[in-house]
């Protein structure tokens, strides 16, 4: 592995696969964000985005805690928050990401740290992880992502009781609610989630980066449309390189070789 744009707060390594891994690196705050480290990931992220060495990305922390969320040590004097980037907090919660990212979570995610594993593609988590939109509690709210993705991802009442007591759940309700992929032993996160990036690696990245597309986009249509739109996409697909090679592998019995294009 490779160092990729990697800062003393943001240890971010590339492997030859093609697996970027990105370790929030502040323990001694619970790994919270500041204003460079999120910084940092935003930069880490858009380099990422439009690099074809890369295609699949994990997050994870140093430690036994996830992220925290915001270092509200930070605050401007007029309590404005210094950590939302161009695409949000980390530089992850605005962020429409053409790859697969997958949150390792190997301990508790509060406020922002929530709102960056809600933003993931997958998350693997902790059995002693603690999930929580704890915003309410400082008198503010889970604007960058939060609110929004629970509403769309969980039944009204469950959402609504997360976000109004700002209470934490443990990893198996988190589960049981459908906001994580995986419940594991904390020493095995990390492996959990990148053997979740090494199964996306198998696959061609167009494939995957329209799929991600139209997932998103399937939430804001009606069935009809989205149908449509998933129809010309394939139409699209199997006239590139990759739709092309993927047919012609299966049938010759040999593994694929992935162009991107």
């Amino acid at each position: 592995m490779k160092d990729y744009l990697g800062t003393d707060t943001v240890v971010s390594q590339l492997r030859e696969d093609g697996l970027l891994v990105i370790r929030i690196n502040r323990p001694e705050v619970a790994n919270a964000l500041n204003g460079a480290t999120s910084r940092a990931m935003e930069a880490i992220m858009n380099s990422a985005e439009t690099d074809p060495a890369v295609r699949a990305i994990v997050v994870t922390g140093t430690g036994k805690v996830f992220c925290a969320g915001e270092d509200l040590s930070e605050l401007s004097e007029g309590g404005e928050c210094q950590t939302v980037t161009e695409h949000g907090f980390g530089g992850l919660t605005a962020r429409l990401c053409s790859k697969p990212v997958i949150a390792a979570c190997n301990g508790s995610a509060a406020g922002g740290g929530m709102e960056i594993a809600l933003s993931c593609d997958m998350v693997v988590a902790a059995e002693n992880a603690k999930f929580g939109c704890t915003e309410v509690g400082l008198g503010i709210i889970a604007s960058t992502g939060g609110i929004v993705r629970l509403a769309r991802d969980i039944p009204r009442k469950h959402c609504m009781e997360l976000l109004l007591t700002g209470k934490k759940i443990k990893a198996p309700e988190a589960l049981e609610l459908g906001l994580i992929n995986y419940v594991v032993p904390a020493d095995q996160v990390l492996e959990r989630a990148i053997e979740l990036a090494e199964e996306c690696l198998r696959n061609a990245p167009l494939a995957l980066k329209w799929t991600k597309y139209l997932v998103r986009a399937a939430d804001q249509m009606d069935e009809g449309d989205a149908m449509r739109y998933c129809d010309a996409a394939y139409r699209f697909l199997e006239r590139t390189a990759d739709g092309i090679e993927g047919p012609a592998a299966f049938v010759e019995k040999r593994p694929p070789v992935w162009q991107g294009r």
